[in-house]
């Protein structure tokens, strides 16, 4: 429950920062890209849409997409997402407890995205 309700907050925060935070709006201004996160069991999951701008994203995972971050399980997924520690994700991927499926590229700029949105770049 508490994944669930991290991934909406993360969906509505890059809403509001794709209207209000000039750099955040000209990073993603011309991107397209589809992404997933979800468990491994795939009972918690969101999508997220960048397109032109626009950042959409509702339940479950979206068709064809250009990766999906799936995480072992909710509580490690939660306790990672909201760590303050900036090496917790590279922990979770280096202990296979976070995997990345698909295109590596776009996994990386959707982090620098996350980075910009935050005002860590």
């Amino acid at each position: 429950m508490k994944f669930n309700l991290l991934l909406y907050v993360l969906s509505v925060k890059l809403k509001r920062a794709a209207k209000k935070n000039a750099r955040f709006m000209k990073f993603i201004r011309d991107k397209k890209l589809k992404l997933g996160i979800r468990t491994a069991d795939g009972k918690s999951g969101r999508q997220y849409t960048f397109s032109k701008g626009k950042i959409l994203s509702g339940s479950g995972l979206p068709e064809d997409p250009d990766f999906v971050m799936v995480w072992s399980d909710a509580d490690t997924a939660f306790k990672t997402m909201s760590s303050t520690n900036e090496e917790a994700a590279v922990a979770a991927l280096t202990e296979k407890k976070l995997q990345v499926e698909g295109d590596l590229k776009a996994f990386m700029w959707f982090s620098r995205a996350i980075d910009i949105m935050m005002g860590k770049a």
